[in-house]
């Protein structure tokens, strides 16, 4: 990969590119035969070790809800997910998106990251000083009983971003170099210490800031371990008899109107997502809003394990296939079909079977999250295709096309939000965020493929297909609940140990009839990962 400056970077296998990989994410025919062989093994090997490390996590991260559930209440629930909202809503500019737009600057990515660096770091002082000072009137407007509390938690939640501005350009090296196994690996140690100090604080008594704290902290502690590896990264790096130049002007002025656009359009994203909560704080009851932040959280964990991160790896593969917009798309396409078919049938299951997951698992006092979550379900069987496009449009440099579709949906929301929170709490509100996403999705995939004439049938059949599969199979797991219901507990655990992975094989093997060319990518991905374990 040139730098533009003298530099050229190569690679070692040990950065998680194994040479003899075989990509279940390649390019189309017709590409450049070395590169297309080499971004693909990357995706494929980007992809296994992201998925590897959140499978693991998830685990630790769902015994964790089970405990906090039994030790916190929805009202302590509600204050977490309300200041962590308040922050997020408080980061007009978040400092991460700084990685994201200086990674389609591969040509000459050194001096642009140091401008970067000090980009990132003085948003995110300036973030912390903007919430610092708002948050005791952000707690007079929402009319917090325990004023010093919420004032106390949003001080916390003010460090995250500061914390975004030392990860963004380390972590944007490591993407370039698609040294994802020392991602995943910083990720999942790191993570899977937050998820215990979770725990452990709420045991003691720490209350919403056990919910809080450990996530600040653990940005911190990845920004120290991303900035050690890319210090001893495995690159050889040769340098030019001058120093490596500055950022030019014009350089630096582009990499800020970039990143306003970009900032711009992912703080609408992060706000869109996070309205639900703003929106039941406000006009709701704390109650409400940790009925859904609990359910919210419950429901995002299988469909993370397909697609969480996903963006991380994709956007430096899209960018590696410069303006090859045909094979861009095509890989696209691909991956979002790959992502349908195992997500969609996992969700529905969870919409499905929610009654009995809550009732064996769970105490009393979560049930009226019931429904919420099953709607939720619903909503994150179409939410698999948001990283891929997001990560397409930004490696397109689309920065407007993504800002455009986040405002209108962000519009839409607001007043669909507003209007039905009052009256139907948690549940209407996440109805609501239900109908808008699969409304939302299906066009955002159309404007992803529409430069190479994609239309919005085909947009909308990335969507029917999985699920025009999974429906009738999730429909009877439920049936089939409803006659295990009357045994009690044993009804339960067969719905859940049964029925729910029965389901789930029965809907996979329908994918190799209805998907047959994203059933193999699965059985290959499945088959190759089940070789590797063995031999271990």
């Amino acid at each position: 990969m040139g730098t533009g400056n003298g530099q050229r970077i190569r690679q070692r296998p040990e950065a998680g590119l194994s040479p003899q990989g075989e990509s279940s994410i390649s390019e189309p025919e017709g590409g450049t035969g070395c590169q297309a062989q080499g971004l693909g093994t990357a995706a494929a090997s980007g992809t296994a070790w992201s998925v590897i490390q959140i499978a693991v996590n998830k685990v630790g991260t769902i015994i964790s809800i089970w405990l906090v559930a039994q030790l916190l209440s929805p009202d302590e629930f509600g204050m977490a997910a309300l200041t962590v909202s308040v922050g997020l809503f408080l980061s007009i500019l978040p400092p991460l998106t700084v990685g994201d737009v200086i990674v389609t600057h591969t040509t000459r990515f050194e001096p642009i990251a140091r401008a970067a660096m000090r980009l990132a770091n003085l948003v995110g002082i300036g973030t912390f000083i903007l919430t610092a000072i708002a948050a005791p009137i952000v707690a007079w407007c929402y009319g917090e009983p325990m004023l010093g509390v919420f004032v106390g938690l949003l001080l916390v939640v003010a460090l995250r971003p500061v914390s975004f501005g030392l990860v963004a350009v380390p972590l944007a090296r490591l993407r370039v170099a698609f040294d994802y196994r020392s991602i995943a690996l910083i990720d999942g140690w790191t993570q899977l210490g937050a998820t215990t100090l979770v725990v452990v604080l709420a045991y003691v008594g720490c209350g919403p800031l056990a919910l809080v704290l450990p996530q600040v902290a653990v940005t911190f502690v990845r920004a120290y371990y991303y900035r050690q590896r890319t210090r001893r990264i495995a690159i050889a790096v040769e340098r030019p008899p001058s120093p490596v130049p500055e950022c030019s002007r014009e350089e630096h002025r582009r990499l800020i109107g970039q990143f306003a656009l970009a900032g711009i359009a992912q703080y609408v994203h992060n706000t869109l997502v996070i309205l639900p909560v703003l929106v039941l704080g406000y006009f709701a009851s704390e109650h409400a809003t940790g009925l859904f932040a609990f359910a919210f959280s419950l429901s995002t964990q299988a469909n993370g394990l397909i697609a969480a991160q996903l963006g991380t790896v994709l956007q430096p593969i899209f960018v590696g296939l410069g303006h090859a917009t045909e094979r861009q798309v095509a890989g696209f396409l691909r991956v979002v079909r790959v992502l349908g078919a195992g997500a969609v049938p996992i969700c529905l299951l969870q919409a499905a079977l929610a009654e009995p997951l809550f009732r064996l698992l769970l105490e009393p006092k979560w049930d009226e999250a019931i429904p919420v979550f099953a709607v939720l379900s619903l909503l994150e069987s179409s939410y698999f295709a948001t990283a891929p496009t997001m990560a397409l449009l930004r490696a397109q440099s689309r920065f407007k096309t993504y800002f455009v579709w986040q405002v209108l949906q962000f519009v839409i929301a607001a007043g669909a939000f507003v209007a039905v929170a009052p009256a139907y709490g948690a549940l209407g509100v996440a109805s609501c965020s239900a109908i808008l996403w699969m409304t939302s999705l299906p066009i955002a995939v159309w404007l992803c493929t529409r430069p190479m004439g994609g239309s919005i049938w085909q947009g909308i059949g990335i969507f029917v297909v999985p699920w025009a599969t999974a429906v009738p199979v999730a429909g009877g797991a439920w049936y089939a609940w409803t006659l295990l219901e009357p045994l009690g507990t044993p009804g339960m655990i067969l719905a859940l140990l049964v029925v729910g992975p029965a389901a789930l094989a029965v809907s996979l093997w329908l994918t190799r009839f209805t998907q047959p060319s994203a059933y193999a990518e699965i059985a290959s991905i499945a088959t190759r990962y089940a070789r590797k374990l063995l031999k271990r």
